[in-house]
């Protein structure tokens, strides 16, 4: 187990992954938004689903870091730390 790699970029991995997330699934809501009928959001007709579809956004970023994060406990469970 590479607990260094764990230990040290942790941080690094959740706001790649929440940054990642968050970008993303604006673009998604920017490209749903303009169609005809949506798919993943409402339709943004008032300020309270304003909020919903902002809170959505935040928590799937937040799910995207926290999968970031587990990806890297599998990686350090599966890599062994070199002393050079």
């Amino acid at each position: 187990m590479n607990t260094k790699l764990l230990r040290d970029s942790w941080r690094k991995y959740y706001k790649r992954g929440f940054i990642t997330g968050l970008i993303v699934l604006c673009f998604i809501c920017f490209i749903d938004q303009t169609l005809q009928s949506t798919f993943f959001f409402n339709k943004i007709h008032s300020l309270s689903m304003l909020f919903l579809t902002l809170s959505f956004i935040f928590f799937g970023s937040v799910f995207c870091g926290l999968l970031s994060l587990i990806i890297l406990l599998i990686m350090s469970f599966v890599t062994v730390y070199k002393k050079n």
